[in-house]
């Protein structure tokens, strides 16, 4: 078990450390690890970051890492959204995490696959101030084996160069 926890922490480790380094387009990103026994339920994980500029476009993003275990092909969430505004709302996502063939999509590295999955393209936050987005698991499990990490990214979308 705990050469489990280790090697989960250097992967993690090593992972930010690649992707901070090469990274120009991040405005905010924060992944959390999730319980060795899996997901829970009631474990919603909290996002929060400050918005300052209203006119670049932006891309959001789930980000989900998993373990080739993992027993299922998608991953239903709830998406609370908070915006300095007042403004809230709660969404239901759904992810298909691997082909019907089984095949998992994303990046795969031994048996951990990372998924980056785009929830909002181009879009524009209208209203400066900090921002609060959550994700809860909306599976019918109480608790999701095989769930490593979930977390939230927001990046300045490119433009194509014309």
């Amino acid at each position: 078990m705990k050469v489990k926890k280790l090697n989960r922490l250097f992967f993690t480790v090593l992972l930010s450390l690649i992707l901070i380094s090469c990274d120009s387009n991040k405005l905010y990103e924060e992944n959390f690890a999730v319980a060795d026994d899996g997901w829970h339920h009631d474990d919603i994980k909290t996002f929060e970051f400050d918005i300052s500029d209203t006119l670049s476009p932006l891309n959001l993003y789930i980000n989900v890492r998993t373990s080739t275990d993992y027993a299922f092909s998608n991953l239903f969430m709830f998406l609370y959204s908070n915006y300095p505004d007042g403004y809230a709302d709660k969404d239901t996502l759904e992810f298909i995490l691997a082909e019907p063939s089984g095949e998992w999509l994303g990046e795969s590295s031994g048996t951990v696959v990372e998924n980056k999955i785009l929830i909002f393209k181009g879009g524009r936050f209208t209203t400066p101030g900090t921002y609060k987005f959550q994700l809860e698991h909306a599976m019918r499990q109480k608790v999701l084996p095989e769930i490593l990490d979930v977390g939230f990214r927001v990046e300045l979308m490119e433009m194509d160069p014309a």
